[in-house]
């Protein structure tokens, strides 16, 4: 499964989804280049964290067993990364944790969008 297939199906905007899923079959270097720009994209299954971000982000990690997740930016393309290893998260990257139907995008102002597939919504 791409991990960014999921990302899209599930926390992009249904109007932006066909452009995404064209750049990224394809144009990778202008989706790295654009993942600056994702939140404006970002559908009503995310919410911005904007105060004490990392600290809240660190919670959501323990409160739902996060052991690991794809990492995306501009320079990496779905690397795994264990949710003890954050320390190198870059701005305007994303974490996707398809196990958990969670994703991360940490935008560059430093807050940090926490995109959610609740399970009765994402059996329906």
């Amino acid at each position: 499964m791409n991990h960014l297939n999921f990302f899209i199906n599930n926390f992009i905007k249904k109007d932006k989804k066909q452009r995404y899923h064209f750049l990224i079959n394809g144009k990778w270097p202008k989706f790295a280049n654009n993942i600056k720009h994702i939140d404006k994209h970002l559908n009503h299954h995310c919410v911005k964290i904007d105060n004490n971000a990392f600290e809240k982000f660190t919670q959501i990690i323990k409160h739902y067993t996060i052991k690991s997740g794809y990492y995306y930016d501009a320079y990496t393309n779905g690397l795994e990364i264990s949710t003890h290893c954050l320390n190198n998260i870059h701005d305007d990257s994303l974490l996707i944790c398809p196990d958990n139907n969670i994703a991360f995008y940490f935008h560059h102002d430093n807050w940090i969008w926490f995109c959610q597939i609740k399970l009765e919504q994402h059996h329906k």
